[in-house]
Formats: C-alpha cells, sequence, structure tokens
C-alpha cells in the first residue's frame, strides 16, 4: 500500500510566491497524515492565465519552483508530482515534473495545449506521455487534456504502468450577458470536464486494470480570455472560469476512494492505495501518433464535435501570436 495524498487547490494566476506558501501548508498537512506521494494540481504555480503576461514567469527546470518542490521533497521524505510553467530553448512549455527525496527529477511535456492555452505554450514535440519508474511503481502521467488521447493510453499500456496520475485545470465559464457565447461555452464546458473529470479516469481504471489519481484545481478566477481567428464572437475582457474540483482516486474497478468531502473546495487527502508492482516490467514506450483533433481515431475518449472544432481552430489560429509574443521573451 501506498499513502496518496492529493491537493486540490485554487492557485491565484500569476501568484508564484502566494501559490507556493498555500501550497506548502497544503502539502505538510498530507505529510502530516502519512502521504508518500504527494499530488499537486496542473500548473499549481502560476496558476490558469492564457495572455502574454504569463511568458514573464517561464522558468527553467533548475528555476525557483522546481528547486523549491525538490526542497519539499526531501524535507518531508516524499515524491511530489504536478505541472510547472517551463521556458526551454526559446519556447514555452507545460512540463509535468516528478521529484524525490532521493533528489531525482523526471518530466514529460504536455502534448496538446488545450484550446487557449495554445496561446502561451506550443505542443512538444518528443512524444509521450510521462513514464516515471519510482519505488511505488511504475507510474504514467498526464497533464489534463492529454488524458484524451489514444498516444497517451498506448503508451500507458506498452510501458506497463501500475498506476495513472492525471493533474489537470478543467473547469467552465459563467455565462456572462455582455458575451453571448459565454452561455454555450458553459454548457460545452460542463460537459467537457464531465468527461474529464469522471469518465477518462474510470475508464484507464478499468481499462488498464490500475489505479487512477485526478487532481484538479478548484474555486473561481477571472482572467480575459482571446479567441482564435476566424471566431466571429467578441473576445471576453473579462471572464469567470469555474473549476470544477472533483479530484479523485479510482480503483481497478472504476469505484471512487474520496468520500465524504466538498469536491468543488480546498482540501487535501491522503488515501491507502494497493499497487500492484510487476517483478518484470517492459521497455518504456514513447507514442506519437500526429495531431488530428477532428478524427475519432485520436481520441481514447472523444470529446463533443463542437469541442473539437474549437480546440483545432485554436491550435492553428493561435500559432503566429504565440511565436511573436515567444520571440519577445525568450
Amino acid at each position: 500500500m501506498v499513502n496518496i495524498g492529493i491537493v486540490q487547490m485554487n492557485a491565484a494566476p500569476l501568484k508564484v510566491n502566494e501559490n507556493l506558501i498555500k501550497a506548502d501548508a497544503l502539502i505538510s498537512q498530507a505529510v502530516k497524515d502519512g502521504a508518500e506521494l504527494v499530488v499537486l494540481p496542473e500548473m499549481f504555480n502560476v496558476g490558469l492565465f492564457v495572455q502574454e503576461q504569463l511568458m514573464k514567469l517561464g522558468e527553467p527546470l533548475d528555476g525557483l519552483t522546481t528547486y523549491w518542490l525538490k526542497d519539499q521533497a526531501a524535507k518531508n521524505k516524499v515524491f511530489i508530482i504536478t505541472s510547472i510553467y517551463e521556458q526551454y530553448e526559446g519556447d514555452f512549455y507545460n512540463t509535468m515534473v516528478m521529484v524525490g527525496y532521493d533528489g531525482s527529477l523526471q518530466i514529460y511535456r504536455k502534448r496538446n495545449p488545450t484550446v487557449q492555452e495554445r496561446l502561451v505554450w506550443k505542443r512538444c514535440d518528443e512524444p509521450g506521455p510521462g513514464i516515471f519508474d519510482t519505488p511505488f511503481g511504475r507510474i504514467g502521467g498526464a497533464i489534463c487534456f492529454d488524458s484524451f488521447f489514444k498516444e497517451t493510453y498506448e503508451g500507458f499500456k506498452q510501458s506497463g504502468v501500475e498506476l495513472v496520475i492525471i493533474v489537470a485545470l478543467w473547469g467552465t465559464f459563467l455565462p456572462d450577458i455582455k458575451y453571448p457565447d459565454t452561455f454555450y461555452f458553459n454548457k460545452l464546458l460542463k460537459y467537457q470536464s464531465y468527461l474529464a473529470s469522471e469518465v477518462v479516469p474510470q475508464k484507464y481504471a478499468k481499462t488498464l486494470e490500475v489505479p487512477v489519481v485526478y487532481v484538479n484545481q478548484s474555486g473561481t478566477i477571472n482572467i480575459p480570455m482571446t479567441h482564435p481567428r476566424f471566431y466571429p464572437m467578441l473576445d471576453w475582457k473579462k471572464s469567470t472560469y469555474d473549476f470544477v474540483g472533483n479530484s479523485n482516486i479510482y480503483e481497478p474497478s472504476g469505484k471512487k476512494l474520496v468520500q465524504g468531502l466538498d469536491l468543488k473546495a480546498e482540501f487535501c487527502t491522503v488515501v491507502p492505495v494497493g499497487i500492484n508492482q510487476s517483478k518484470k516490467r517492459p521497455e518504456v514506450s514513447r507514442v506519437n501518433i500526429p495531431s488530428g483533433y477532428m478524427k475519432t481515431k485520436y481520441y481514447f475518449v472523444e470529446p463533443p464535435f463542437m469541442f473539437k472544432l474549437y480546440q483545432k481552430l485554436c491550435f492553428s489560429g493561435f500559432k503566429p501570436k504565440y511565436e511573436e509574443m515567444c520571440g519577445r521573451h525568450a
């Protein structure tokens, strides 16, 4: 059995120090409750913000946040997994980091920037998913939308992972009369968030027959949102994004292990999880399937048609703007 601490938190956009202080308290609580492996949500250090200001906060892998995570792991004698905003060789990435109390650092970079994320980081050319060997077993790591794709599933399956961890930022925009399209996006993203936080982790658990940890952010934030080229409606100068929360741990049967908590609020909880470690593991397999957002065969769990269409518009439409902004911050 491994004691896994899941930390669901609201990370303030662009406020790294504030978020590290909050995470410190939540990690300390998890460790006090016996955690050996701690999972923080996606972009726990910088929060969700998809405008140029974020690029001022990009860090190398030997930067502030990774140093802080390594220190937390060492002093608390735990492993920690999350994702950070990384600057690397002139580009920006959403990077999953697994740090250990032994000083180890393992990473993978997100393959599929989700809608407006394409404005502030790029698709990693190196195939994923994250495959991390730890004292607790071989862990398969996925960041948010990457968990929807067959290349992630195939990488996990072929590598013989014994535990899956998904970190995420899923939520929906609250309706705003000033921007009529927010009413549609509210419904669309509610359903997409349901798929992400319920259907996807449960399907991984049942299909791979391993436990699955899903950790999301919680709370609400106010952020501007830019639409891609060819989208007919106005940009949102201010929008309210409501994180779905819903962090949980799934048994191989699909049963949820976290019960009796407000899954929309901030919390940390520690759950003992059985992991069946293999004495002989296959070679790590990195699977590269070229992106095809409108193709059913690209997906492990397929999103709604309109989400796929908007994803395709963002992925191609934001590329020139990303490159322009990136040139100012590289």
